[in-house]
């Protein structure tokens, strides 16, 4: 589809340039005493500008121009980010097949978990596979899949995440292939990968899936809080059906300011990819070559894995505070046993060669070499009751300590920050391996609703 400029962009320029009277929200009405250069393009949905809960002009246009470039049949649009169009995913799902249940990764974002409580699902919990040299989690088995699918004809939707947090690739490719083998739709959480699929598969093969969901500001041009969500044909989920589960899940007020960064990068990426993605790879090559040879610290290359991340193996937490203390560089996240740092469409190789270089002189300044840190993987979860059941429950807390907690049903989430993955969940029963984990004082924890975990684990009476 033709979309080589920023259409929506134009129009509120044009529109703006007539210089009308606001007679309608927002309050600030482009008065520059109360409103800053950088929002007076924030609008409503008057006349000429379309609507995101029906899009038939401008907005349809951008979702006709996501479904192209990505080979999607549709595409929907999000201003809450992906967590809003995992919500509306899951719910659609369940609506379309009631009383189902649902098969789910245990590397999925806490959204996902939140969409299944909302929905009423019950969940059948999947493992990713777990490397001893890896302290994170690895794929997803397409032949786990398959058992589960073949044993359970009452599991009519899978959740996965491809690529996870620190660019871990499943084959979505067969993984789809059996999910649509057994009639169950697939939900693919890619929010890292709104890269992949543009290019000739340099940074990664993209996510495959009935709906697959994209956030636009990770890694792409496009606005934080901007999003995408491709449905694939044979989807079996009517389009209606979705519209209806973003009516209540999405805002009723998008802004135009955000709408905006989605159709600039749009324009970017499908009319000027290969001009754009070059001198990102070729940052990405050089950064990969010069970070090959560190003592302290290794490069996480494996053979099939999303490069447009830097997961680097070692002190993280220690790396992390160096890089930002000693030569401002703020990275995405640590932990006691590895460091990630995010590149995007905006890097070049002077930007990663500062990176590069800062890690070599901190790698250069300290004594000893690359330890591998131990890791304690997450334990296939044991459900005293529902998601559902336990958040109408009665909860006390009690101290995280083996002979107090292990055995009992926990009655909240408890997830690491970032990236928003359960390591507990409510209703599961607190296990020693679960109570190590929590007990790791270098990992940040939260509870549901955003509240640091501060040692008193809530439970179930």
């Amino acid at each position: 589809m033709k979309y080589d400029n920023d259409r929506l962009g134009a129009a509120l320029k044009l529109y703006l340039g007539s210089d009308p009277l606001p007679m309608h929200m927002p309050g600030g009405k482009r008065n520059p005493d109360f409103v800053s250069q950088a929002f007076m393009r924030d609008i409503t949905e008057i006349g000429g500008f379309d609507n995101l809960h029906a899009p038939e002009g401008l907005l349809k246009d951008m979702e006709d121009c996501a479904a192209s470039v990505w080979k999607a049949r549709n595409a929907f649009l999000s201003v809450n980010g992906s967590s809003a169009l995992i919500l509306a995913a899951i719910w659609s799902a369940a609506i379309q097949n009631p009383g189902t249940k649902i098969l789910v990764a245990m590397n999925c974002h806490l959204a996902v978990w939140n969409a299944i409580e909302l929905a009423g699902s019950s969940i059948v919990p999947l493992m990713p596979a777990f490397d001893p040299e890896l302290p994170f989690a690895g794929h997803i088995s397409p032949s786990d899949i398959e058992k589960n699918l073949a044993r359970d004809p009452s599991i009519k939707t899978v959740v996965i995440t491809s690529p996870t947090y620190e660019g871990v690739l499943s084959d979505t490719d067969e993984i789809f292939r059996i999910t649509r083998k057994y009639d169950a739709i697939l939900i693919t959480d890619s929010a890292h990968g709104a890269h992949l699929g543009l290019d000739d598969n340099f940074f990664g093969p993209d996510a495959k899936g009935d709906l697959v969901i994209k956030s636009l500001h990770k890694t792409l041009s496009s606005p934080t809080q901007t999003a995408v969500m491709l449905l694939h044909e044979g989807c079996p989920i009517d389009v209606s059906l979705i519209r209806r589960g973003l009516d209540i899940f999405e805002t009723s007020s998008p802004s135009y300011i955000l709408l905006q960064g989605i159709s600039k990068c749009l324009a970017q990426i499908n009319s000027k990819v290969p001009a754009i993605l070059k001198p990102w790879e070729n940052a990405i090559a050089y950064a990969e070559s010069s970070l090959g040879s560190l003592k302290n610290f290794k490069l996480w290359q494996a053979p099939v894995r999303e490069r447009s991340k830097f997961v680097l193996m070692g002190r993280g937490n220690y790396l992390f505070e160096y890089l930002r203390g000693t030569f401002n560089i703020e990275c995405e996240a640590s932990f006691p046993s590895h460091l990630i740092a995010m590149t995007g469409i905006g890097d070049t190789e002077d930007t990663l060669k500062r990176f590069c270089d800062a890690v070599i002189t901190t790698d250069n300044a300290m004594d000893g070499e690359y330890v591998p840190a131990e890791f304690i993987s997450r334990p296939f979860p044991k459900f005293a009751i529902t998601l559902q059941e336990a958040a109408k429950a009665r909860m006390r807390s009690v101290d995280l300590e083996p002979e107090f907690a292990i055995g009992l049903p926990s009655s909240e989430f408890i997830y690491g920050f970032p990236p928003g993955i359960p390591l507990l969940m409510p209703g599961e029963i607190i296990t020693e391996d679960i109570v190590k984990i929590l007990a790791n004082g270098d990992i940040r924890l939260m509870l549901g609703g955003g509240r640091p975990y501060q040692g008193l684990i809530p439970v179930l009476p």
